[in-house]
């Protein structure tokens, strides 16, 4: 009993309620917390709560109630026990005084998991002491120093968030392994761009961004667009943020780009019986793809990050496309390069990298045809591919076959990159939505 009672002793009340508080205020901060299970938690009320707020934050609920919180308990096997803890009161109560202790930060929030965190490894390392400490006193001696190691490496494994150095030697089969898996697309999960050329410099990846840029009006929208589209068709889930259209107007472009018919026809209505006939099919065609289309004009990190967690617990998600990259309303110019630099680096690392996802998304260029806060950018985008228009005499110079569009790879960490006079030719159909590959690339001439 006294070995209960210190073990009880180990925890942090005052962050436990906080984390709830935040919680019944703001759902989608549990997507800061997924290191964060009921079992950490000393109050079974609080761990009860605790895991009905994380599965109806997945769900996307963001208002909580009383209702949803016991309705989604109930749905639960293994819960049961909640019924004769959590009332309607007791949760109407909790959620009046959440008002005033919830944190409003995801910094803040995370301070009070992390108290959470610490109490549970704690505690639990203390009681498995007590059970190393019994094992020690015990007349047995069979395999003590295998049953001790076991006992604490069960704790670690929990809860450590570092992890063994290893030397290279012992990794280095595993890492050519990899190596051989990449060298099929098939093998290693690299999905193709509809551009055969550009599969030769660089192709779509988890873990990895892929960043168009091109000047303001010149299709950016459009070839993510085709990229989504080509993404459906070879089966993968596909979750496009878009800070530009609404999802009515983006539908019109989707059913005119799979149609081949007009956008203005589209949008005004002046298509024939056999046109609606087309959109009928591509309408069709659409439901059964997994692609979810989201506005999103507010487009800061928090936002996308717990937009895109949602849609992955829901849903499942292969490839993430944003449209596009851009400085929030920062008030000078360096503000908006930091905020621009450290969003490109957060869907890198903690959306693409971490969830294991694709990502492929556009940026803005200036007039000289550099990406605006292009190093910030480069420094974190795997590839960077330029979109520029071609001029007059480069299209009759290189044949109206190549197209009226050039593609550049500019920078890139997992291919080749481009010298100048390289490029990859496309044609453009800005009515119809379309980006193509020409069927004819252009002759580099040499001097030599």
């Amino acid at each position: 009993m006294a070995e209960e009672m210190k073990s009880a002793d180990i925890r942090n009340i005052e962050a436990e309620a906080a984390v709830i508080a935040s919680l019944l205020i703001n759902p989608e901060l549990y997507f800061y917390s997924e290191d964060l299970e009921p079992n950490h938690f000393t109050e079974e009320a609080n761990a009860y709560i605790y895991f009905a707020l994380k599965e109806l934050a997945k769900k996307g609920v963001q208002d909580i109630d009383a209702f949803n919180v016991i309705n989604m308990l109930n749905l639960k096997r293994g819960t049961e026990y909640s019924k004769q803890i959590l009332t309607v009161d007791s949760i109407n109560a909790a959620i009046e005084t959440a008002k005033n202790i919830a944190r409003k930060s995801k910094e803040d929030y995370r301070v009070c998991v992390d108290k959470v965190l610490d109490a549970a490894f704690r505690r639990n390392t203390y009681k498995k002491l007590c059970d190393c400490e019994r094992l020690c006193f015990s007349g047995s001696g069979e395999n003590i120093e295998q049953q001790i190691y076991q006992t604490l490496d069960s704790v670690m494994a929990e809860f450590s968030t570092s992890r063994d150095v290893p030397e290279y030697k012992d990794v280095v089969d595993q890492y050519w392994e990899e190596i051989q898996a990449r060298q099929s697309p098939e093998q290693c999960g690299a999905i193709p761009f509809k551009f055969k050329t550009l599969n030769s410099y660089v192709m779509i990846e988890r873990g990895e961004l892929v960043i168009f840029g091109a000047e303001q009006k010149m299709g950016k929208s459009m070839l993510l667009l085709n990229c989504a589209v080509d993404l459906l068709k070879r089966g993968n889930k596909v979750l496009y943020l878009d800070s530009e259209l609404n999802s009515r107007l983006f539908t019109c472009r989707m059913i005119s780009h799979l149609t081949g018919i007009p956008f203005q026809k589209i949008r005004g209505g002046g298509y024939t019986p056999e046109d609606k006939k087309r959109i009928e099919e591509a309408v069709a065609w659409l439901k059964t793809k997994s692609f979810t289309h989201l506005y999103m004009p507010v487009f800061d990190a928090k936002t996308i990050y717990t937009t895109v967690k949602r849609v992955f617990h829901q849903q499942g998600i292969d490839v993430l496309i944003i449209d596009y990259f851009k400085g929030g309303d920062e008030p000078d110019a360096f503000a908006q390069y930091q905020s621009l630099g450290g969003l490109v680096d957060m869907i890198k690392n903690q959306v693409c990298g971490e969830m294991n996802i694709a990502g492929i998304g556009a940026a803005q260029a200036t007039s000289t045809g550099k990406l605006a806060d292009s190093a910030k950018i480069a420094r974190n985008a795997s590839t960077i591919i330029m979109i520029m228009n071609k001029e007059q005499k480069e299209i009759e110079e290189d044949g109206e076959e190549c197209g009226n569009k050039k593609l550049f790879v500019r920078f890139n960490r997992n291919g080749p990159q481009m010298v100048d006079g390289e490029y990859i030719d496309m044609v453009f159909d800005g009515n119809r939505i379309s980006y193509e590959e020409a069927k004819k690339q252009h002759i580099v001439h040499t001097p030599f």
